[in-house]
């Protein structure tokens, strides 16, 4: 498993490996719902992930790291947080 700053991510050169990059450092815990297409999707994702990764991928690596692609690409989000600052 390779693990990469964020404002480090590689090209996505290949389209056979996931997008998803693993930073495990100190966590909180929280509680969601999600629909069960999502979470059958999720299990799915959470499969290949792992297969092509080399490494057990769990729901919490996938929520942070989509989590925080949301939060990079929202750009009402960034202006908003940044006049928050």
């Amino acid at each position: 498993m390779t693990t990469m700053p964020e404002n480090n991510r590689p090209a996505r050169s290949n389209p056979e490996r996931p997008i998803l990059q693993i930073n495990r450092l100190d966590y909180i815990k929280m509680h969601a719902k999600i629909l069960s297409a999502t979470d059958k999707r999720l299990k799915k994702y959470l499969q290949f992930a792992s297969e092509q990764m080399g490494t057990k991928i769990t729901n919490d690596d996938v929520v942070e790291y989509a989590l925080n692609l949301l939060f990079d690409r929202d750009g009402a989000f960034k202006n908003w947080s940044k006049s928050k600052a």
